[in-house]
């Protein structure tokens, strides 16, 4: 599974203020400084970080060199950047003293992605690759529909928002990774719940990111909600492209999706801890080392349903470290995530599923006592058999024979 995105590279000037400037008013600026940006560059920047194999399409102009090299340097694939004898694109952006931002757009060679480079680009990929694509090039529609048509997997981000992206063919998309502004330009409402409701409705899978509060997913029948972690913020610029980058790369590693989302939040919360859009995000080594680290910024929802699938899923094989791995934590903390949320470990709650599974065959199959423990993942019978009881008041056979009105089963 290859990804192309067919992005947009920017050259941001950023600005460090007070606070964002208000219709009106003149404010002095602390300092400006350069740095290599556009939502396009920022991903692919982050998916080749994370460790995917990532090309990056688009046309960059006269003075845009430094971006090609900041692409080529985080590992991705340039072969597909055109060059163009026209100012690059650049965006202005102003940080306030509390990290928040505001950002204005001059299109330049980002405009110039034509209908002829799409195909030229597109004839070298094909089904189940990844076609990424953001709202700050030309021929969006376009590219979404000929990636579709082509097999490939559509992740669109749709930034900046603009009206005329509520005409787009959503059926065309695989995933949608958006804000809460964005969410509430395509939805008319800023009313998550509903928001959620109606996205469930969609074919398209639906990700939203949600600042401080971490993102949801809504897709596959699932809602599947993430905290942000807690980190002290100081640019906010890159974290959607961060989180973004590392999406598709994610997905084209397979990741489970409750793991990947974990993984995009963690990434973001470092890249908001850093100044800079491409210089702020981070490598995979880096999100990985901060997963056993970070700590939610508020309560985790949803504990219990996630550790009791966990369970149900893993009945024979589960582990402390398995659940932490699939929680994307480390596993100190998941253990002290479990006890405070459950009352118990991890491993007595295990067993507890494991006895009552058994419970279940002894009642509704004719497998011999030996054969049930063996299938809900005990080798130590006499272990088993001590747990049950303390479980039940009563060994496995005088469980059945109690159900079975007496009539022996066991072997």
């Amino acid at each position: 599974m290859k990804i192309l995105n067919f992005g947009s590279c920017n050259i941001d000037y950023v600005y460090s203020l007070d606070h964002i400037v208000v219709p009106g008013e003149t404010l002095a600026a602390r300092k400006r400084e350069v740095f290599p940006g556009g939502k396009g560059l920022n991903q692919s920047v982050a998916a080749a970080r994370a460790g995917a194999k990532v090309w990056h399409a688009g046309v960059i102009g006269r003075d845009g060199q430094l971006l090609r090299a900041v692409l080529e340097d985080s590992g991705a694939d340039t072969r597909y950047l055109k060059e163009d004898d026209s100012p690059n694109g650049h965006a202005v952006i102003q940080v306030a003293a509390n990290a928040q931002n505001s950002i204005f757009l001059f299109e330049g060679t980002n405009g110039m992605v034509t209908r002829q480079l799409i195909e030229e680009v597109l004839a070298d990929f094909g089904p189940g690759d990844i076609l990424l694509l953001q709202n700050e090039i030309s021929n969006v529609p376009y590219l979404i529909r000929r990636g579709f048509e082509k097999g490939m997997k559509v992740v669109f981000n749709p930034a900046p928002f603009d009206e005329s992206l509520k005409k787009l063919d959503l059926s065309r998309i695989h995933t949608m990774i958006l804000n809460e502004v964005e969410a509430a330009g395509f939805f008319g409402t800023e009313d998550l719940d509903a928001i959620l409701h109606r996205a469930a409705d969609l074919q398209v899978r639906l990700v939203i990111t949600l600042g401080k509060q971490g993102c949801v997913y809504v897709g596959d029948g699932l809602v599947l909600k993430c905290p942000a972690f807690r980190v002290e913020a100081v640019d906010t610029t890159a974290a959607g492209d961060t989180f973004t980058g590392y999406y598709v790369a994610g997905m084209a590693r397979g990741l489970e999706t409750g793991k990947l989302l974990r993984t995009c939040c963690a990434a973001s919360a470092l890249a908001v801890s850093a100044m800079g859009a491409a210089p702020s995000i981070p490598t995979a080594d880096r999100v990985e080392a901060a997963l056993n680290t970070l700590q939610p910024a508020r309560e985790i929802p949803g504990v219990e349903a996630a550790v009791m699938a966990y369970c149900a899923a893993h009945l024979t094989d589960g582990s402390l470290a398995g659940l932490a791995e699939s929680l994307g934590y480390s596993q100190g903390y998941t253990a002290s995530l479990v006890k405070k949320h459950m009352g118990q470990t991890f491993g007595q709650l295990l067993q507890q599923q494991r006895c009552r599974e058994a419970a279940r065959l002894l009642r509704e199959t004719d497998l011999p006592v030996e054969s049930v423990i063996q299938a809900v993942g005990y080798r130590n019978q006499s272990f088993f058999r001590r747990a049950f009881a303390g479980l039940y008041g009563r060994t496995p056979l005088q469980f059945r024979k109690n159900i079975l009105g007496g009539t022996e089963h066991d072997q």
